[in-house]
Formats: C-alpha cells, structure tokens, sequence
C-alpha cells in the first residue's frame, strides 16, 4: 500500500516547517526524516529531528497515483514552482488538501480516476479545522486522530 503525507516540525524554532512526500513504510520514512537512520529528504535534514505526521492519505491504487498525489500536494496550483503563500506552513498544507482531495485526477499521469478508489485520510485534531470535511468526497473516510502512528496504517511486512 502506498501513502501519501504531510509532515510537520515540533520544535518551535522549526514550526512552520513542512514536508510532504509519499512512500510504502511511512514508519521507516519518518525514521529517515528524523535522521534516526540513513535517506531522509534533503529539506528535512539538520532541523532538529522532530518531524511528525499532521496528515496521511492512504488507498492508492498504484504507485504513480501515490507519485502525482505527491506532486500535487507540492503543487496545489497544478503549475510546478514556488508555492504561493496561501499554501505555505502548517495551515496552508492542510487548507490546499480542500482543493486536491475533490480532483478527478491527480495530475494526467494517472491511470484511475480518483472516484473509482477508497482512500482513508487520517488527520490530526489540531489541524482538522484548516480542512472543510464537508467538501471531502464519498470515497474518502476521514479518521481524526491525536496521533498518526503505525495504527493508523495497514503496514505489509514485507517491506520492512
């Protein structure tokens, strides 16, 4: 199973820090974030090791599906460069998933429209109220959460 994230920093000299990307062992990703072992993302690194997960989408179908969700989250706009304020820090993160989660298609690289999968966003209870749950699509389920950890995700043994 694929997921796709959206990752924050605790630490209050860090906290409009995030990060989003996508992976098959959020718990081992998180772990490289975290410099606890080796492979995390270059704009993680050196920021203090306290990344958490604010919001996970899960239900991919496939891996490019995973891959364009990704990029979408990177760039809600659809336009790839810098993102425009509204979507930048913790709030803008979690807003931009208003305007993502209802697209047909991620990007044009999919091969499944999005209505024909189920997805499970899990999100935190902070940060719910940046997201209109009303506007949120039939074929996602929404778990609010105190904390995204490894129950929150159908984990294949076999990757780890």
């Amino acid at each position: 199973m694929w997921y796709c994230y959206i990752l924050r920093n605790k630490l209050p000299q860090f906290k409009n820090n995030t990060y989003n990307g996508s992976t098959n062992n959020p718990i081992r990703r998180l772990r490289q974030h975290n410099e606890e072992i080796k492979g995390g993302a270059r704009a993680t690194h050196g920021k203090g090791g306290a990344w958490e997960f604010c919001a996970m989408l899960s239900g991919f179908p496939d891996h490019i599906n995973a891959l364009s969700c990704e990029w979408r989250m990177k760039c809600p706009s659809g336009r790839p460069g810098k993102r425009e304020s509204k979507y930048q820090g913790v709030r803008g993160r979690i807003s931009s998933l208003n305007e993502i989660l209802p697209l047909e298609r991620w990007t044009g690289k999919c091969q499944v429209d999005n209505i024909n999968s189920q997805f499970k966003l899990h999100i935190l209870a902070d940060v719910v109220q940046y997201i209109n749950l009303d506007d949120i699509p039939e074929n996602i389920s929404v778990e609010i959460v105190e904390t995204i950890d490894s129950s929150c995700m159908e984990l294949d043994m076999n990757v780890y």
